[in-house]
């Protein structure tokens, strides 16, 4: 064989060999993926994404960490994202106004953000009459901290808005809250300082109050008609989480990396609040979202006429994760 035969043989296989990566990083489709927080809450999708679980499943995915969840759902409604990491009472809200942004799969079904007060604090109903602090209105922390008052017959304790979790921990140190609602990591610090952990997540959990704090949203237009998209995605999530179980020193390095948290004690009560958190099963469950409109409507967030007229089913969809499942991927996934 002549040196320009063997050249062009070459050459052809190199060409070949780039034309084909160029190819096997063209098929990947290409997601935005808003998040929030930026917390062990949001890990399952930046391991994901950190173990490039998502390439593995045909997924560019681009993770922005986005703020409130309102602020998701508002980039969403505009077309700028199809998927998102969230949950809770901005779902109910975009339905009833309209919107298409449905639950899809549930990463964590209960409340995990606990109670801390003033040391002198050392019965819940020391909070009667006095202020809590939360970071919204309609947020998280906000539904916590009423389910927890209402359950404990402190009606009368007033709920006020921080801002965020540091501004509730600075109003907490300087004695203008009774108590707030701080999670891990942030939790740490108040407890070195002297305060007082009044209501556990398990206690909360206790409660057995049902709540969707975390998990994947999508636009149902765009879930219909990409579902092997979604399943795609939700099975790169759950693999991240499996990942989490599996890989504590990587799931550290990450949660890391997006807090910008150095300190180990406190990376490893993050993590294991997650490991306490986060659900192996996704499915939603329809009832949640009943309790979820009924708290709204008593706060006045939403029309209790629009919200009785309107089914459940519209918040949310089970699919993706029932097709996964008859597929056996998380029976594959936790064996």
């Amino acid at each position: 064989m002549g040196p320009i035969l063997k050249f062009g043989i070459t050459g052809l296989a190199i060409l070949s060999a780039f034309f084909a990566s160029r190819h096997q990083v063209a098929a990947l489709d290409k997601i935005k993926f808003p998040y929030s927080p930026i917390s062990y809450h949001s890990l399952p999708f930046l391991v994901a994404y950190e173990a490039k679980l998502f390439e593995k499943h045909g997924l560019a995915v681009d993770p922005i960490f986005a703020g409130a969840s309102s602020l998701i759902v508002q980039s969403m409604l505009a077309g700028e994202a199809d998927l998102a990491g969230m949950a809770g009472p901005a779902v109910i809200s975009n339905v009833l106004r309209g919107g298409d942004v449905i639950q899809v799969a549930a990463l964590v079904k209960s409340f995990s953000v606990p109670l801390y007060v003033q040391p002198s604090i050392t019965q819940i109903g020391q909070l009667s009459g006095k202020p809590v602090g939360v970071t919204r209105f309609g947020s998280v922390s906000h539904f916590t901290a009423k389910a927890i008052l209402d359950r404990s017959n402190v009606p009368d304790a007033i709920i006020i808005q921080t801002g965020g979790y540091p501004e509730s921990m600075t109003a907490l140190s300087t004695n203008a809250i009774a108590g707030a609602m701080i999670p891990a990591p942030q939790s740490v610090v108040l407890r070195e300082k002297g305060f007082r952990e009044l209501v556990s997540i398990k206690q909360i959990r206790d409660m057995n109050i049902r709540f969707i704090e975390q998990g994947v949203v999508a636009r149902r237009g765009f879930a219909e008609k990409n579902p092997d998209i979604v399943k795609r995605f939700i099975s790169a999530v759950y693999e991240g989480l499996k990942k989490i179980h599996d890989d504590k020193p990587l799931a550290l390095k990450v949660l890391a990396k997006f807090t910008k948290i150095s300190r180990q004690n406190m990376l490893e009560e993050s993590y294991q609040a997650g490991i306490d958190a986060f659900a192996k099963d996704p499915r939603i469950p329809p009832e949640v979202f009943k309790d979820l409109a009924d708290q709204l409507v008593g706060l006045k967030l939403i029309d209790g006429a629009a919200a009785q007229k309107t089914p459940l089913t519209a918040y949310y969809d089970n699919r993706y994760i029932d097709e996964l499942e008859k597929a056996g991927f998380f029976k594959r996934l936790w064996q």
